[in-house]
């Protein structure tokens, strides 16, 4: 650790600096700023000599002895305090309260919300296995004796036994504390893998929306509201297909939260009849995609006509929409007995200039891999899905190959360029209200890229059952947190993205210095992102030097 002088424009500033290596090479990074070097000269120091002679008790010294103890500066250690952001908002949603209640049922020897607590700190910040958070504990200052690795996983297993709990508790928060709006959520399956092949009851081998067809993997039901914040979450053996994942969903909805309306959106692949008629028959409604392409010919063709559609206002593209009536018919078997059912829906029919556009892109791209399948001849590999669709087997021609590509599908295809449907089955929406709900959708895809990516919830790292289930509770509550700070920022117009966050966070930092062999705490240099964030969290960062004495205070502050 030593002084260093640096130049901008016509001033000298003096930094506190500290070396190390990466990657083999020196560098330096910044600890303290200690100001512009003239204003400092004139002052001789004093304003150093004062801040540091106040925390070590000493009396006022010349300049070159104060140098002389600069000189035995050491750093021992550095510690996290951007985590403080995150306990304010878990005191906010009161966590501890019902944490302790646990604690208090279950008669445990530990401190069960300060494990979660880490555990979840852990998982918005520097996402890893339970051993790898065993070993860096200390990352996070707190002053609370060193927790076993095996209180880490009891504390999983506690988490999954009061699952429905919890939920049911920040549900109840969030509507009387934050005034979270249900009247409709949002609802979309994904999938996480293990870095293994051993399968049992909730492991299982499924198909993978990451690609990882040779890995066993769990299957997640996610619900939020229209602010991107989690209602609720079900986990599903790895080969559960999506549209058998809703029903339990939407039991958990009416006996637990006790919600009497409710609109469920949802993407195609949730859209299947029984589905469809099932949350009907619990009393809701429904906004899902629906494929055009699917559909009879006879909807198809109102579909694309241009008669009855109505522009409307939109930016840099042009777009139209019309409704149509639908009879959505589902065939249900009881008892050995068959009938049909009829459920009444509209059909949101829409074109927009932006999704032609896209849909030819695509479909240049399927004919150009349809080509390249054609020259090879592999009639192996045909299939009816995606750009092999294109590709038909007809006599075989002078080059002696007998796969063509089929135009007459191609221009089948053309026909649909732009368009697209959603069935509602609520009568009271809007067109206008039908489609935004739609497209809030996104915001569910965009969780689960935040969970995946931001979180690393993939792969998983524990393999027992009820800890995998415990795991994922620490990232539910992980993702409640990260969404609340995301809103605050957005209110108070402030440029954000999840990994944005995380880095400014990890960047506020203490090191632990020893100072003639006595230790003080002296800040780091923080991001304008991290300043922002503290500010309107309302969280007070530490003085830039304080004793050992102080920042345990400051630390224990509610």
């Amino acid at each position: 650790m030593f002084i260093k002088i640096s130049k901008s424009k016509k001033n000298e500033y003096v930094h506190l600096v500290e070396s190390y290596r990466e990657n083999g090479q020196p560098k330096h990074r910044i600890l303290a700023n200690l100001g512009r070097k003239d204003v400092l000269e004139k002052k001789g120091l004093d304003s150093i000599i004062s801040g540091l002679q106040k925390i070590v008790k000493k009396k006022s010294e010349p300049a070159a002895d104060y140098r002389k103890d600069i000189s035995t500066l050491n750093e021992v250690n550095r510690f996290n305090y951007g985590y403080l952001v995150y306990r304010k908002l878990w005191r906010l949603y009161q966590l501890p309260k019902i944490l302790q209640t646990i604690s208090d049922n279950s008669k445990i020897d530990y401190d069960l919300e300060q494990v979660t607590f880490l555990t979840v700190v852990n998982q918005l910040l520097s996402p890893s296995s339970k051993l790898c958070l065993y070993n860096k504990q200390d990352h996070y200052f707190h002053s609370c004796e060193e927790i076993p690795l095996h209180i880490f996983y009891r504390a999983l297993d506690k988490l999954a036994e009061n699952k429905e709990l919890i939920e049911e508790y920040l549900f109840s928060i969030n509507r009387s504390l934050f005034n979270m709006e249900v009247d409709v959520v949002f609802y979309d399956v994904t999938t996480y893998h293990f870095e293994s092949q051993r399968s049992d009851n909730l492991r299982n081998f499924g198909f993978s929306k990451a690609g990882k067809f040779n890995e066993v993997q769990v299957v997640m039901g996610l619900l939020i509201d229209k602010e991107g914040h989690p209602v609720g979450y079900e986990l599903f053996p790895g080969n559960t297909s999506d549209s058998k994942t809703m029903v339990d969903i939407l039991h958990g909805l009416q006996k637990r939260f006790r919600i009497d309306k409710l609109v469920i959106v949802a993407d195609g692949g949730l859209n299947s009849k029984m589905n469809l008629k099932y949350i009907k028959d619990c009393g809701f409604q429904y906004i899902v995609r629906s494929s055009v392409r699917k559909m009879k010919k006879t909807i198809q063709q109102e579909v694309i006509s241009s008669k009855g559609y109505e522009k409307k206002i939109a930016v840099e593209e042009e777009f139209k929409t019309k409704e149509l009536p639908y009879d959505n018919v589902v065939t249900v078997t009881e008892n050995g007995i068959e009938y049909k059912v009829i459920m009444k829906e509209r059909l949101i029919c829409s074109w927009s200039s932006k999704r032609e556009r896209k849909d030819r892109r695509d479909r240049l791209r399927a004919i150009e891999k349809a080509e390249k399948l054609i020259e090879k001849n592999n009639k192996s590999a045909l299939s009816p899905h995606g750009y092999k669709k294109y590709v038909k087997i007809e006599d075989k021609n002078e080059t002696g190959s007998n796969l063509f590509l089929d135009r007459k599908k191609i221009l089948e295809e053309e026909k649909f360029d732009g368009f697209s449907a959603i069935q509602c089955s609520d009568p009271d929406l809007s067109i206008e209200e039908i489609i935004q709900n739609y497209h809030y959708l996104f915001k569910i895809e965009e969780s689960f890229r935040i969970m995946k990516s931001t979180f690393e919830a993939r792969p998983v790292f524990v393999w027992d059952e009820k800890r995998i289930e415990g795991h994922f509770v620490c990232c539910f509550l992980a993702f409640l947190l990260e969404r609340r700070l995301e809103s605050k920022l957005v209110s108070n117009e402030v440029e954000f993205s999840s990994e944005k966050i995380k880095d400014a966070l990890n960047s506020t930092e203490l090191s632990e210095i020893e100072i003639e062999n006595d230790k003080y705490f002296m800040k780091g240099k923080s991001s304008s992102l991290s300043k922002n964030i503290f500010r309107i969290l309302k969280v007070k960062q530490p003085k830039n030097i304080q004793d050992k004495d102080s920042i345990i205070e400051y630390f224990s502050e509610k």
